[in-house]
């Protein structure tokens, strides 16, 4: 490389830059076609020069990654020699550039980094661990527990629980050296498994008990069992995917896929107008309960007609037809809109959470206003439990049925793609 331009670059003059490419285009250009080479862009990183790296990263962005003869990018230079600004800089202009670990500024810049590994499969958290990094590690953990995206979950399982090449997370690496702090730190996380075994076999208890000073890490072991930690003859055989796919489906599986089938083949358009439709349906209902055609019986109008305080004026007999096919609604688009409920067990118990005190409070309504409150209460408990035990049934029954059923010409159609016997004719 041309010494002015490395004098230039050391001193931070974008006017000379200037001047050395008015004197040869092809400067850069020339420092670019060499495979691996310390580029202006790797010396002002190193010295901090932000406004000059900047200026290269606008001329020729492809300085950013080429590597020295060290194997290392400008990225790796600026953060070798501290100069935070210029990372979180060049993190800006390309989030991707690198995938950097261990401080919060370089996560907020590219948050995906916490993901990657190196060759031998080990992520940050296992860098952390083995390095005696224990305020990165506090870091890292609080980053990943406070994410908010849609995979938030998912992404923290996995990133606590991630496996080197030989099986071991981040709690094993604790274990096998001693880490004391590190474990605490690491089991009161609810999503790292304490249990999980590496590719011997072993759970972080089972490293601690297989070490020469066993007496030594009570303190360690006392701390795992604490939090729910086990060996590995404590625990149950787990079955691979292979024994599972290979095992009967049951009727719960069954139902479950069943269902799910269901909600996925439906649209999202088609979710969303037909979960309008429960609602309203169930506003509508609902409001049928609270104010019944005709109102109820008033204190005065009761003693002279005879009739209990609160029960419905209307004649009993069209009473009866009207509350038989108001409940049937009801009950109908809150079932309807349980089968149209995301994919999940939190959806599930949320909806529950708020549909049964509905259903109650409407039964109590319904109750108040009708002439006999004890049988319609026991009839339409009654009913939602037959309606229930029904439906499981004729599941069952259909999961039994399509155990034995043979595959027709249909079924050979929708494996090749083609729904309908149109499509398979090209019509």
């Amino acid at each position: 490389m041309d010494p002015r331009l490395i004098v230039a670059t050391q001193i931070g003059s974008i006017d000379e830059l200037y001047a050395h490419i008015h004197e040869n285009p092809y400067i850069l250009e020339i420092i670019d076609a060499i495979p691996f080479i310390n580029t202006p862009l790797h010396i002002a990183s190193a010295s901090g020069n932000l406004s000059f790296a900047m200026e290269l990263m606008n001329l020729k962005p492809s300085f950013a990654r080429k590597l020295n003869t060290y194997g290392l990018s400008p990225l790796h230079l600026a953060i070798e020699e501290g100069q935070t600004r210029l990372v979180l800089s060049l993190l800006k202009v390309d989030s991707d550039l690198v995938r950097l670990r261990g401080r919060e500024e370089f996560l907020l810049a590219c948050p995906g980094c916490i993901k990657d590994a190196n060759v031998n499969g080990e992520t940050a958290l296992h860098i952390a661990v083995s390095n005696d990094r224990y305020e990165e590690l506090e870091v890292l953990l609080g980053w990943v527990q406070r994410l908010r995206q849609t995979d938030a979950e998912s992404l923290e399982m996995q990133f606590l629980n991630k496996r080197d090449q030989d099986g071991n997370t981040a709690l094993h690496i604790a274990a096998y050296q001693n880490r004391f702090k590190a474990v605490k730190i690491l089991v009161k996380c609810s999503a790292v498994n304490r249990n999980i075994h590496n590719r011997t076999g072993l759970t972080a208890l089972d490293i601690l008990h297989n070490q020469r000073d066993h007496h030594a890490n009570s303190n360690i072991e006392n701390i795992i069992r604490k939090w729910g930690g086990k060996s590995g003859n404590s625990l149950p055989k787990s079955k691979k995917v292979s024994e599972i796919l290979r095992s009967p489906i049951s009727f719960t599986e069954h139902l479950f896929t069943q269902t799910a089938r269901y909600r996925n083949q439906t649209s999202e358009g088609t979710r969303s107008a037909l979960l309008v439709i429960a609602a309203l349906i169930i506003t509508a209902t609902y409001q049928t309960a609270l104010q019944p055609p005709g109102g109820v019986y008033q204190e005065n109008a009761a003693e002279e007609s005879k009739k209990s305080v609160g029960t419905v004026v209307m004649s009993h007999k069209y009473f009866f037809v009207l509350r038989g096919v108001n409940t049937m609604a009801f009950v109908g688009a809150i079932f309807m809109a349980f089968c149209l409920l995301p994919a999940g067990e939190g959806y599930v118990w949320w909806f529950l959470w708020i549909a049964v005190p509905l259903y109650v409070s409407y039964l109590v309504s319904m109750s108040v206003i009708s002439p006999d409150t004890v049988w319609y209460v026991s009839t339409n408990a009654g009913s939602v439990i037959i309606v229930v035990f029904a439906y499981m049934v004729v599941f069952f029954l259909r999961w039994k049925r399509s155990k034995k059923k043979v595959p027709g010409t249909s079924s050979e159609l929708i494996l090749e793609g083609l729904t309908t016997l149109d499509l398979a004719k090209g019509s």
